[in-house]
Parts: structure tokens; sequence; C-alpha cells
């Protein structure tokens, strides 16, 4: 782990400083949340990359009815930089510059698992649409 990434690969996990730009609301006007994002896609030119989010839990309120479905539970025990048991957020990919990941901190890979299992409920979800899927890789 570490800051010493030069490129941005498929799969690859970042704690960024993720705000609106990214899709993220930061709490009581902080300009930033630090996120774990993981890249499941990027345009062929390279200009963003399609990621998705953990969260520690499901924060009920905000989800729509049926959508709980594209949250993947993570246990702690799988990646050494969680400190609790998490959710991955599928429901909508999350756009990110290389610049802004690569900014960030390298947490590491997601298992090839977690990615087929993260890719399958990307696809599904309602709120991607397969244009910007297929733009993607996806």
């Amino acid at each position: 782990m570490g800051n010493c990434k030069t490129t941005v690969e498929i799969g690859d996990i970042f704690l960024i400083k993720a705000n609106e730009e990214n899709g993220i609301t930061p709490k009581y006007g902080d300009l930033y949340r630090p996120k774990f994002f993981i890249v499941m896609g990027k345009a062929p030119d390279g200009s963003i990359y399609g990621c998705v989010h953990f969260n520690s839990d499901l924060n009920r309120e905000y989800i729509a009815p049926g959508y709980e479905e594209f949250y993947l539970p993570i246990s702690d025990k799988e990646y050494s930089f969680l400190d609790h048991d998490s959710y991955i957020d599928c429901v909508k990919l999350k756009v990110a510059s290389e610049s802004k990941l690569l900014s960030g901190i390298f947490m590491g890979q997601i298992k090839q698992i977690h990615y087929n299992a993260i890719k399958q409920k990307v696809c599904l979800s309602p709120r991607n649409e397969s244009l910007f899927l297929r733009m993607l890789g996806l």
C-alpha cells in the first residue's frame, strides 16, 4: 500500500477525497469525504473511470425500495484496510479522473471474486445506463 502508483488499473482500490464531482455528498459542509473507490472500468481515451465505493453501512432512508440487492456485503477480514464490515455500493457508478485517483492512496486490488460480483450488480442496476457501461468496457 502507499502512493507508489503511476497508473490506474481495473480493480485498483484508492482512498480518495471524494466530493460532488465524484457523486459523493460531503457531510455537514465538509469539502470532501474520504472514500475507498474501486476502479471498475474506463473510457477508451482514459478521460474518466467508472468506480464503485465502500460504505460503512446501508443508509436505508436513502435507498429506494428494491435497491438493497445492489449493495455487496464485505467482511472486514477480506481487506486489511477495513476496520469494520462494509458494503460496496453498486447502484450507480461514480466517476473519477486518473489524477483524482492517483492523488489518493493506493490500497491494493479488489479480489477477483468480488470484482465479478460487483460487475454483475453494476450491470444489472437500472441506475447505470447501458451506453455508459459499454463505454467503460463493462
